[in-house]
């Protein structure tokens, strides 16, 4: 018998096994022949030489002494004791310590004699937000399995619930001092600031939520128990101030309080601040106006005819659009009608038309009477008779956005337009003041009498009996004496996009569309034999679907009777109010922008400014999305406020990052790319451990030395930084 190793090609592989073999000779012709024995597989070259030896051995009788066999590397060796998160988690630490933020947080937050830094604690969670973002007590799990730990210089299992908890109290009461030297920390490093950005977002609670929290619609129309957050950022969309408000409470004064609050500071003083439309009512800009802060915004369309009367949106009123047209074609043909009209050509989605400063009339009246549940008799009747005279007038197509105009919530529209279904008698008396001991809510409940001999009798009742109309101490207190403004100088620049226009129209035409085929389908309802439909509950079905839309002033819902073959029966007909649907087109596609007057601006800047407010909104986005601020599960204000200040700290990380990468890649595809690189424990035998990175990838790689951070995988750099746990 002797050895064979045989070679076999297998997917294009060479591969040697060993067999044993016998020789013999064949009993048919005696010729000589091989038989295989034993196939022993793939062996070690000490094991092959073992059995060569040994079969020779045999072969002539004698002993033999076999070498060792080769022993496997020991597994404690080999494999490493833990596999720690790092490269994501080192990237963001170092990120955290360029922006000056461990000393900045150190100094709002001090930590006394914990064991642990507090300021370290709030590192640790603002970068989990980053990387891995997750409820506070999934960080508690969390970060002991990442690098963090040796990073930041604490032990594992010192980073309970309990000192985050603790933290997040300590956080709430930095919250200013945070601020404050946040906005000094930007301009020490970038300079003074370019422009600034307010909006007003708002976050949702898993259960009932902290007592700031109300039930309403959120901004994407669901109704949740919710608070709102009011951010400031600047140019290059860094947070610079954050407050929480209640679920409630209405984005424009939200973000008037903002402005007030910063409007002595010097950074902000000689800044742009860009606003959203919200603030683009009269009442608001004169509030913003008396700020002395240099603001922009975009008024609401109600109120072009008031600062812009001369808007050239005739020309567009008979374009005819079609959905079926090409879309570029339209547009082209939109923009050389804005330039037929004297607009100037900025670009192919920029036409703009200066109209410089602007001397905006305040009506005396408007501005004496307060939106206030308890505004007396004179003045909510005067309110209601400005609401239906801007109505009637066609100045505004709604009377909410009448109401609107005026500084009224529509709650209080709603209000004050009761009163109008007085006695034409009892409107005049309260006109000359007769009625201002009498409460609003004694007043409505008048307007529930329909018979007028009645409803005078009560009122009469009312005014022999003030004590009960109104609590004591409530009645209305002299003003004193001042002289109003009777107007105010604003900036004014208005400027149409052909794109916007041709998109508005088509989709004013969908919704057309869509209104008419819900009408057919209530028809056909009604049409079929037998059925028993009420037509005055589809009616209101119809009328509903109308107010959701915000058209329920353009349309006339009638009930007429129909004839078929078989029977009789009613349908539903809507007529459209051709003339209000064309008044409600007329500003499709152009924005006018309203401006502090002594913001010395061109018209092209301003308009450039203005859709640079897209930094704001996309800080909203990332805190939305990659840093995950909602839904929020804490069940108390100052803690829900720390979670916010937490997430602005992940955002500032998140948008440094973004900025460095620029023309590289996202900062939330860079930290998906790192996390696979890892941080690996080993075990020596004489008891000490060490750590070694994982060989970055040609990805990580191009990402370190983007970023100047290659030390980051040197494991020299890494034993000299790191203590092993």
């Amino acid at each position: 018998m002797h050895l064979r190793i045989s070679r076999v090609r297998s997917n294009r592989k060479l591969y040697e096994y060993v067999q044993i073999v016998d020789s013999y000779r064949r009993p048919s012709d005696g010729m000589p022949a091989h038989r295989v024995i034993a196939n022993l597989g793939r062996l070690a070259p000490t094991d092959i030489e073992n059995l060569r030896l040994t079969l020779e051995a045999a072969r002539q009788g004698r002993r033999v002494v076999l070498a060792a066999p080769e022993q496997p590397v020991s597994a404690s060796r080999s494999t490493p004791l833990a596999n720690l998160r790092y490269l994501d988690v080192a990237t963001l630490w170092e990120l955290w310590c360029q922006l000056g933020l461990d000393e900045l947080v150190r100094q709002a937050i001090p930590s006394g004699e914990a064991d642990v830094p507090l300021h370290r604690v709030v590192a640790a969670l603002a970068i989990q937000r980053c990387a891995d973002p997750g409820s506070k007590l999934f960080a508690t799990r969390w970060v002991p399995r990442t690098a963090l730990p040796e990073l930041l210089g604490f032990v594992p299992s010192s980073f309970n619930n309990t000192r985050v908890h603790r933290v997040l109290e300590e956080l709430d009461g930095a919250g200013s001092a945070l601020m404050a030297r946040l906005a000094k920390s930007y301009e020490d490093r970038d300079g003074a600031f370019s422009a600034l950005f307010l909006d007003v977002t708002d976050t949702w609670f898993v259960g009932r939520g902290p007592s700031m929290a109300e039930k309403a619609k959120t901004k994407e129309g669901r109704m949740e128990s919710k608070i709102g957050i009011v951010l400031m950022c600047n140019q290059q969309g860094y947070p610079v101030r954050w407050e929480v408000v209640s679920g409630r409470t209405a984005d424009s004064l939200s973000m008037t309080a903002m402005l007030r609050s910063v409007a002595a500071l010097p950074w902000a003083q000689e800044t742009p601040v860009v606003v959203d439309r919200a603030m683009g009512t009269t009442s608001v800009i004169r509030r913003m106006n008396e700020t002395k802060l240099l603001f922009l915004t975009a008024l609401v369309q109600t109120e072009f005819p008031t600062y812009a009367p001369s808007i050239p949106y005739q020309p567009f009123e008979t374009m005819a659009l079609n959905a079926a047209e090409d879309f570029q074609e339209q547009a082209e043909r939109a923009a050389r009608c804005a330039q037929d009209a004297g607009l100037q050509r900025v670009d192919e989605t920029l036409f703009l038309l200066d109209l410089g400063r602007v001397e905006v009339p305040l009506d005396d009246e408007a501005l004496t009477i307060q939106a206030a549940p308890n505004a007396t008799a004179l003045r909510a009747m005067q309110l209601c008779r400005q609401i239906r005279d801007l109505h009637a007038s066609g100045t505004f197509t709604t009377l909410a956005q009448a109401g609107r105009s005026l500084g009224l919530r529509s709650g209080l529209t709603k209000k004050y337009l009761q009163l109008s279904k007085l006695h034409e008698d009892i409107q005049a008396e309260l006109l000359r003041g007769r009625a201002d001991n009498c409460s609003l809510k004694s007043l409505l409940r008048l307007t529930s009498i329909e018979d007028p001999m009645e409803q005078r009798r009560e009122f009469e009742r009312l005014l022999v009996s003030p004590g009960q109309n109104r609590p004591p101490g409530t009645q209305p207190q002299p003003e004193a004496p001042t002289t109003p403004p009777v107007s105010m100088t604003v900036r004014v620049v208005t400027y149409f996009n052909p794109e916007q226009f041709v998109e508005q129209r088509l989709h004013a035409q969908q919704v057309l569309r869509e209104l008419e085929e819900f009408v057919q389908g209530l028809n056909l309802k009604l049409a079929q034999p037998g059925s028993r439909l009420k037509p005055e509950n589809l009616q209101r079905q119809l009328g509903e679907r109308l107010r959701r839309l915000q058209m329920i002033e353009l349309f006339h819902i009638q009930l007429v009777q129909s004839q078929t073959a078989d029977h009789e029966h009613v349908q539903i007909r809507l007529e459209l109010d051709e003339a209000n649907w064309i008044r409600r087109r007329r500003y499709d596609g152009f924005s006018l922008l309203v401006a502090h007057p002594l913001l010395t601006h061109t018209a092209e800047a301003l308009c450039r400014l203005y859709r640079a407010k897209d930094a704001v909104e996309k800080d909203f986005q990332i805190i939305k999305s990659v840093v995950e601020l909602r839904p929020v599960r804490h069940r108390n204000d100052a803690k829900v406020r720390a979670h916010v200040s937490l997430c602005m700290l992940a955002l500032l990380l998140e948008r440094s990052l973004n900025h460095r990468l620029r023309g590289t890649c996202s900062a939330a595809m860079a930290l998906e790319l790192m996390k696979s690189c890892c941080l690996n424990q080993y075990g020596r035998a004489e008891g000490k451990r060490t750590y070694v990175v994982t060989i970055p990838n040609e990805e990580q790689q191009r990402l370190l030395r983007r970023l100047r951070l290659t030390r980051l995988a040197d494991d020299a750099a890494i034993a000299e930084r790191i203590q092993p746990r």
